[in-house]
């Protein structure tokens, strides 16, 4: 414990398992429920393939840890923000014992599936937590002590936990230490090797105390914008999820970032390093640009399951890109992704809703207009959207809905490059990207004569279909993200994952924008710090989240007899766990627990 920096998170007093506890009574468990959900061979697969970090970050610091446990009992345990067991290993014949106790890869283990427990807990309040003995909330789990350290991602997003389980009559005494440290050093190597061409990480050591070396704060930025870190550099200065991709250097240090000098930051020296991943000349990080998040960041696909590197590249090129999708599925943010990434990032971004202006107006609004071109003009004229789009990006909201008059127009701008305003003679060239997004089927527009179809040719150059939200795989770190973005993470409010779950789980007729405004409401109801549970979740009218699927409407509304519904919405949706979970309105871990309760 001395060799650790200060201000290490521990969590093992009485208030904070008083709090797990009632949440976990809060989640319909008793101390003597005896289920053990485990997720399907495909579904591990699936979380495997989607947290990586295992693999990738991890796996040398398990060789060197493995060798600890041949004469210890114990297993070392790692997981997914949901609390699934993605990889467990340790003594050989603790192992066995593990694996009768649920520790093999596949279980879950979040607190609304297990009660309190470490590696429930600890991603509950993404922090280190200790459960021993008879503090776990199930009977069942009063043979183990648990210790889980969270790991969180380059980007402040918890990626998962690693535990220690052993016997309770024999804790590992030295677990606080060891997870700390093995949680940070996995970040720390995820860190540096987010560095790419044209970054710069930044290291900090506090001069005075050689013995915290491997503590080392790391931050990676790009053109002066923070675009990394690791949490031990969020926690002691400051920077929070939101913060990456847009806050500067500045705001961080007192007097500038050099390497080997001294700089401030929060009240404390720091002795710099600055490393590169490819030789450039200077040292100091650049000044103020817009940021573009390193590739690591830019994941190859949205959790949409769009392609983000396929869209990003037709974006980069020049070339017009259609977005498809219902209405709310989120086309606009996809938009605004892409040009945060994209070489256009240095312009504007316009946006402009063609069914939401009057057609009088479009015209004018796209085009611009000289200075008493019409009745009501302003004196001073106006630019119009494709001149302000000019070295940025153009997003044209529901095209489908533009006048025939104005789609020969637009026709002309994309071919010629050049814009003539309302009233004017002259010209005025601009160089921009196009995207555009509908929710109507542009090729029966075609048919029917309501749109141009030369038009369709050169708009849908590259087309991309986001499917509704129901349909998307990446729900849950999306709705954190969301979380985030909202500010949620600015007043301390979490949101624990069974809300996140169950979150994901309702189906969300109305997409994206139905699921922003109901994490608005969230956010507006809960306190500074709080963390926001089931029994926080505001009642929502039926019809809100109705069946929208023939699958879900085959489900009986009522069951005739207890476990009858599970089941029959298992049979309709084939056996598949989550969608069966999904129709019926709950959590996967909650299905698990009602078919075990059945079975009892």
């Amino acid at each position: 414990m001395r060799n650790l920096p200060h201000d290490t998170p521990l969590l093992s007093s009485a208030s904070v398992l008083s709090d797990s506890w009632l949440r976990s009574r809060h989640y319909g468990l008793t101390r003597e429920d005896d289920y053990r959900p485990v997720a399907g061979h495909d579904q591990l697969g699936e979380s495997r393939h989607q947290y990586d970090w295992i693999a990738r970050y991890a796996s040398p610091l398990l060789a060197q840890l493995t060798p600890q446990f041949r004469t210890r009992a114990g297993v070392l345990v790692l997981s997914d923000p949901g609390g699934m067991v993605l990889e467990s290993t340790g003594n050989s014949g603790f192992l066995q014992r593990a694996e009768l106790l649920a520790l093999a890869p596949g279980n879950l283990w979040s607190e609304d599936a297990r009660g309190t427990n470490a590696i429930g807990t600890a991603l509950a309040l993404g922090r280190y937590c200790e459960v021993s003995g008879k503090e776990h909330f199930l009977s069942r789990n009063a043979a183990l002590f648990c210790a889980a350290m969270p790991v969180y991602s380059p980007r402040g997003e918890l990626a998962g936990v690693i535990d220690i389980s052993s016997p309770a009559n024999l804790p590992w005494q030295d677990a606080t230490h060891l997870l700390t440290r093995a949680a940070w050093q996995i970040e720390q190597h995820w860190v540096q090797k987010q560095i790419t061409a044209g970054q710069v990480l930044v290291q900090l050591r506090q001069q005075d105390q050689p013995e915290l070396a491997p503590f080392t704060h790391s931050l990676i930025f790009e053109d002066g914008i923070l675009q990394g870190a690791n949490s031990l550099a969020c926690r002691d200065l400051g920077i929070q999820p939101q913060d990456f991709g847009q806050r500067h250097q500045d705001s961080i240090f007192a007097n500038g970032v050099e390497n080997g000098a001294l700089t401030r930051a929060r009240d404390n020296a720091w002795q710099v390093h600055i490393g590169r991943a490819q030789k450039q000349p200077g040292v100091t990080v650049p000044g103020k640009r817009p940021a573009r998040p390193t590739p690591e960041s830019q994941a190859s696909f949205a959790p949409s399951g769009v392609n983000l590197e396929k869209a990003l590249r037709v974006v980069n090129a020049g070339i017009a890109l259609c977005i498809n999708g219902e209405t709310g599925c989120g086309k606009e943010y996809l938009a605004q992704q892409l040009y945060r990434q994209s070489k256009w990032a240095t312009g504007n971004f316009v946006a402009i809703n063609c069914a939401a202006l009057p057609e009088h107006l479009i015209e004018s609004e796209l085009f611009g207009y000289m200075p008493g071109a019409f009745t009501g003009a302003s004196s001073r004229g106006y630019a119009g959207k494709f001149r302000e789009a000019n070295g940025g990006m153009l997003f044209l909201d529901e095209i489908g809905d533009m006048p025939l008059v104005l789609q020969t127009r637009l026709l002309r701008v994309l071919q010629e490059k050049r814009v003539v305003p309302l009233g004017g003679n002259s010209a005025f060239p601009v160089d921009f990207s196009l995207v555009c997004a509908t929710h109507r089927n542009l090729v029966e527009q075609v048919e029917r004569g309501l749109f141009r179809e030369d038009l369709l040719y050169r708009i849908q150059e590259f087309t991309v279909e986001i499917p509704p939200l129901r349909q998307w795989q990446g729900k849950n770190q999306f709705i954190e993200q969301l979380w985030c973005e909202l500010g949620a993470t600015a007043r301390g409010i979490r949101l624990c994952q069974s809300v996140v779950r169950y979150l994901a789980d309702c189906p969300w007729p109305g997409n994206v924008r139905q699921l922003l405004s109901q994490l608005k409401v969230l956010l507006a109801l809960s306190d500074d710090g709080q963390t926001v549970t089931l029994d926080c979740l505001p009642a929502t009218p039926v019809s809100s989240f109705g069946a929208t699927s023939p699958a879900s409407s085959q489900v009986a509304p009522s069951p005739s007899a207890p476990g009858m519904r599970e089941l029959e919405a298992i049979r309709v949706c084939q056996g598949n766990m989550s969608d069966a979970a999904k129709h019926l309105g709950i959590s996967r871990s909650t299905l698990y627990r009602r078919l075990e309760k059945k079975r009892a």
